[in-house]
């Protein structure tokens, strides 16, 4: 049993999830256990299952914890846009900050909890703002979680990133293919030698407009204001 440190503060699970959050920035998620997190805190591993019962629960209050510090701000008057872009860019940030979240949250069968369950009603609003019909709107989530999450798995995915950040992809793409033989391949040609291969944060904002500019076409008042 690990020595317990005379002023080491009283066991809890806010305490058990803060320590498997650092596990997790630090190593990944398969680096949480609850061996390692009692060892982190000065205790004995089965004292954990007082407050955290099984491992399951402990990813649903670790993703939790995780989006209450990029928990979406008051929409204020925000448009269903502007609402939408705050969203997906706080989660860009998010899955920066904590890379294991990918592998935690985009699956089929995601742990979910307060903070989850928040983030799906704030997205329900900005989508009610433009009358979007109920069957369109989980579609229209999960498009916009699904390229958010895929574009942040990208970015993070280069074995050299920038410091302090990823790599810019786009400009990593079209270095790599600068020199390649494209004769056969005349439009991708002229896409490689153009200088409008935007930067990162630029190409992620119009990606997400496009796909805002498909959701629109599904909303009766957007539709009726074009």
């Amino acid at each position: 049993m690990p020595a317990q440190s005379p002023d080491r503060k009283p066991l809890s699970a806010e305490a058990i999830v803060a320590s498997a959050v650092e596990l997790a920035d630090e190593g990944g998620i398969g680096s949480v256990s609850m061996r390692r997190i009692a060892g982190r805190l000065g205790c004995n591993p089965m004292s954990l299952y007082y407050h955290v019962p099984d491992k399951q629960v402990l990813l649903s209050l670790m993703v939790d914890a995780v989006m209450r510090l990029h928990h979406y701000p008051d929409p204020g008057s925000r448009s269903w846009r502007e609402r939408l872009h705050t969203a997906a860019r706080l989660d860009w940030d998010m899955y920066m900050a904590h890379p294991w979240l990918l592998d935690t949250v985009a699956t089929t069968r995601p742990p979910f909890g307060p903070e989850t369950l928040a983030a799906a009603e704030w997205f329900l609003d900005a989508l009610a703002l433009i009358e979007l019909p109920l069957s369109a709107c989980g579609l229209a989530i999960s498009t916009i979680n699904h390229y958010v999450q895929g574009s942040a798995r990208v970015a993070l995915s280069g074995s050299e990133r920038a410091e302090g950040g990823s790599e810019d992809v786009g400009r990593v793409w079209q270095s790599r293919l600068a020199d390649a033989d494209l004769a056969a391949f005349p439009r991708l040609q002229a896409l490689v030698a153009t200088e409008s291969v935007s930067q990162e944060q630029s190409r992620f904002t119009d990606g997400l407009d496009l796909i805002l500019d498909g959701i629109a076409l599904h909303s009766p008042s957007e539709t009726r204001s074009n």
